[in-house]
């Protein structure tokens, strides 16, 4: 877990010497539980409910706005939801990261996407014997993933109200099993306070280059192996090109190599070894880029998984003129597989 608080701490790094609008937004939510496998059914009519308090800062200067081509948030968010089953779903209490570009804007009116990852506390996880029926999570301490579009209507100089809608996404990363995770789209209405809010100043937007550019990039987490105490390494390894089609949109596709030491093999560890072409969409928002990858197995251990296709999506900053950093979550369909660190070197 070391990895994230790494990337959170160098995301939040260049906040210092600028000058900022701040504001605290509080919002509450409702919404339901995807049931994305038949022994999840049962659930699929709660109504998860409960809050999110953020603290977000937006960078004035024409520096923070070329780090994302755009005004943007970056914050901490507390959040806490009901999942309406207190025996057995419980409650989850995260901290999380954030960041939020904004998109349009209109005297009164703003549209942004807030995303962010945090860590979550869930007091009720399966339990072979007394909550045998959570098969979302079996980690107390687990990760909340969330995009949440936003729009804004200013009331005045200090107050705004939002209507928003998010896709939450609650699992451990395949630290522990059963981990099928837990989607919940959810409607939210909230009020922002600004603590400071200057009028943002106008800088013209950066012309960026649309060619092709290649990257290479690397992947690590460990996983449990079946059968086995103790977590073994996961690499991967990407060959990918990017081409830009607007300021913020972006096609994709390359090649990722895995190699999973958790794996069963019945002869040989070149079993583990998993190439997987995938295609992908890419949002640009200058040194940000998140990206959301198709792959397909062309090789894959016998009884690893039934799924053909995968998705990762992946946020990398390009902390250096050619380095980025980044983390990405592993899904087949709905289920989440695992969480990666990735660093990737562009040419």
């Amino acid at each position: 877990m070391r990895f994230y608080l790494i990337i959170i701490l160098l995301l939040f790094s260049n906040l210092t010497n600028a000058q900022f609008n701040t504001r605290l937004n509080l919002e509450s939510s409702y919404g339901f539980i995807i049931a994305h496998s038949p022994e999840l059914q049962p659930f699929a009519q709660n109504n998860p409910y409960g809050f999110s308090l953020q603290y977000q800062m937006m960078g004035l200067s024409e520096k923070k706005w070329a780090a994302c081509n755009c005004f943007h948030y970056l914050g901490i968010q507390v959040s806490h939801y009901n999942f309406a089953n207190r025996e057995t779903l419980g409650t989850a209490s995260s901290l999380s990261g954030t960041f939020e570009p904004i998109i349009w804007r209109h005297p009164k009116w703003t549209f942004s996407i807030l995303s962010g990852m945090g860590f979550t506390y869930l007091d009720q996880v399966f339990d072979e014997e007394n909550n045998p029926d959570n098969v979302f999570f079996s980690s107390k301490l687990s990760f909340l993933l969330f995009l949440t579009p936003r729009l804004a209507y200013a009331i005045n100089d200090d107050l705004a109200l939002s209507f928003s809608l998010a896709y939450n996404h609650i699992s451990n990363g395949g630290q522990r099993q059963p981990n099928k995770g837990i989607n919940f789209p959810m409607i939210g209405v909230g009020m922002s306070y600004y603590l400071k809010n200057e009028q943002l100043p106008k800088y013209s937007l950066y012309d960026e280059d649309r060619q092709i550019s290649f990257f290479l990039e690397g992947g690590l987490t460990t996983r449990r192996a079946k059968g086995q105490e103790g977590r073994l390494p996961s690499f991967s390894l990407v060959f990918g090109a990017i081409k830009p089609l607007s300021a913020i949109n972006g096609l994709g596709a390359g090649l990722e190599v895995n190699k999973d030491y958790s794996l069963t093999v019945n002869n040989s560890r070149l079993e583990s070894i998993m190439p997987s072409p995938y295609i992908a969409h890419h949002f640009l928002f200058g040194k940000f880029d998140f990206s959301q990858r198709m792959a397909v197995y062309t090789q894959k251990p016998i009884g690893y998984v039934e799924n053909l296709f995968y998705q990762r999506y992946l946020l990398k900053y390009q902390y250096f003129k050619n380095f980025s950093i980044g983390i990405s979550l592993k899904a087949h369909g709905h289920v989440a597989e695992n969480i990666d660190l990735r660093m990737g070197f562009a040419f």
